[in-house]
């Protein structure tokens, strides 16, 4: 399930996203500072449920519903309101809006309205996705078991054997023409009948973009052939009305009675569907083909990658990161949440152990695969390159450095110094971080800033405490001051400060605070 939070102001937005991450911790979640941008959002990513604050930057609440139902989008939309603007949140309410919170947001009230939207979902998927038998489809999910009072006795196959097979296709050139499932369930019903007597049931349409099915096939166990359905649905998938769409198809176990083991076939056939993330399987995986993956692979050293990227060796990086990969997929049953985890957190580590070299490009594109790329990547190919691109990145960053961009190396120590002036810094411990001899990596300094290194830590510290003892709002002890500034012996805190200013400590504070001057 997908949901947009809409608030122009950072705190607020921040805390709704926490808060709809505790309480609905597997939605996808998006966010947006102001109306347009929301409605961007909504046509592109198609949320579900969209909440977001009814006096929007850009465009009001009633603009926003107006413009949602010009463009034929139905999210369910949330507004939250202040005391004042009752009125208008009843306005939007007859204006397509599902509800309206007062501000400030309860959790629970949240929650609440969450649940509402949900149970509307599920009734709505019901009734319009074509099953013949809601009891059927609630069944498979594991809601109830046939017969039920409520269902009657279920469909004439209900004890017979099978297989349930789940099936996605995508729309990958993003065609404004929406897909018709019925197309789709008249094909799969086709290829699948020379297996068995087949019926195929669409399940989900994500607003044309993306459709999913799910086909009950009758078969003995016997008389199921795993190369015989592998050759029908890929030769279905080469036909040229699929040629610009993504089909997966997940086989769930067999079963021998579809009342008393069909849901287990289903959610077997959910999760193999999920490994379709894996090229190997060229999009059909069979679940009972499953092996468990062994979960004891050594952490990838991230120092060795750093040494081969620094020493012109990144393509023996590029094999440590491939073989480490392959070996976390588990020959294609690792959980692919797991391996973008692992990919977003290993280019975060790389770029930690590197932050001194990169440039700020470089930095920024690292953070946004590792926070947005990788975990919306829809294939192994997909995450495996984008670590690969940005350890390439990285490699070249490392070498231009080497080349002598001393001016870059020198900024960088600048900022580190303004960052970090409170820490025992030693020129010794910076130049061999950046691989240089301290000799010469002292002499750069100077050359860069005109001033040697302690020189120019002693100047930012010192005027960090003259800002410290001019500040009346918060007035702190001289030690305080010292330590903030770096210096944990305040007498020679005291001294430096009096041959670098003019005067002590208390005597600056004092004529500064009693001249009045900032």
């Amino acid at each position: 399930m997908k949901v947009l939070l809409v608030d122009d102001e950072a705190r607020h937005l921040r805390g709704m996203t926490s808060m709809m991450k505790a309480l609905r911790p597997d939605y996808e979640v998006f966010v947006s500072k102001n109306g347009m941008e929301a409605l961007d959002l909504v046509i592109a990513e198609r949320p579900e449920i969209v909440i977001s604050d009814i006096r929007m930057p850009m465009m009001d609440g009633l603009a926003f519903m107006a413009k949602l139902a010009e463009l034929k989008v139905r999210p369910k939309v949330i507004f939250l309101t202040a005391y004042n603007l009752f009125e208008y949140a009843q306005s939007a309410l007859r204006n397509g809006a599902f509800d309206y919170l007062l501000k400030p947001v309860d959790r629970g009230a949240v929650d609440e309205v969450l649940k509402r939207i949900e149970e509307q979902l599920e009734r709505d998927a019901v009734q319009s996705s074509g099953w013949q038998d809601a009891g059927l489809q609630q069944m498979l999910r594991g809601q109830h078991a046939y017969p039920d009072e409520q269902f009657g006795e279920g469909p004439s196959f209900i004890h017979e054997p099978g297989l349930v097979i789940i099936s996605r296709i995508e729309d990958l050139l993003g065609s404004q023409q929406p897909m018709k499932p019925e197309a789709y369930i008249h094909d799969l019903e086709e290829a699948l009948s020379k297996i068995g007597e087949t019926q195929v049931y669409p399940e989900k349409s994500n607003q044309g973009k993306e459709a999913k099915l799910v086909a009950i096939v009758r078969v003995n166990a016997s008389d199921v052939d795993r190369d015989a359905i592998r050759q029908l649905l890929t030769a279905l998938a080469r036909r040229s009305t699929y040629r610009q769409t993504k089909l997966v198809h997940g086989i769930g176990t067999h079963y021998s009675s579809l009342q008393a083991e069909g849901r287990h076939s289903y959610r077997a056939a959910s999760l193999a569907m999920m490994n379709a993330f894996y090229e190997k399987w060229d999009g059909i995986v069979f679940a009972d083909e499953r092996i468990e993956p062994a979960m004891n692979v050594a952490e990838l050293d991230i120092e060795t990658l750093f040494e081969a990227a620094r020493d012109q060796q990144t393509e023996r990086g590029l094999t440590l990161i491939r073989q480490w990969f392959d070996q976390l997929s588990g020959e294609g049953w690792t959980d692919p949440i797991l391996i973008k985890e692992q990919a977003s957190l290993l280019v975060m580590k790389l770029k930690s152990r590197c932050y001194l070299f990169v440039n700020k490009e470089t930095a920024e594109r690292m953070t946004e695969a590792a926070a947005s790329d990788i975990p919306h990547s829809d294939s192994y190919f997909a995450v495996l390159a984008l670590v690969e691109a940005r350890y390439l990145e990285l490699g070249q960053s490392l070498q231009s450095l080497k080349r002598g961009r001393g001016e870059y190396i020198a900024e960088s120590c600048v900022q580190l110094i303004r960052e970090r002036f409170m820490e025992d810094l030693m020129l010794e411990t910076i130049a061999e971080q950046f691989y240089f001899n301290p000799s010469y990596f002292s002499s750069m300094f100077k050359t860069h800033t005109g001033k040697t290194f302690s020189e120019f830590l002693t100047d930012t510290r010192m005027k960090h405490a003259k800002a410290l003892l001019a500040d009346a709002a918060t007035p702190l002890k001289i030690y305080d001051v010292a330590e903030r500034c770096g210096y944990r012996d305040t007498k020679y805190f005291s001294r430096v400060f009096k041959s670098h200013v003019g005067v002590s400590p208390e005597a600056y504070r004092n004529g500064i605070l009693g001249s009045g001057r900032a």
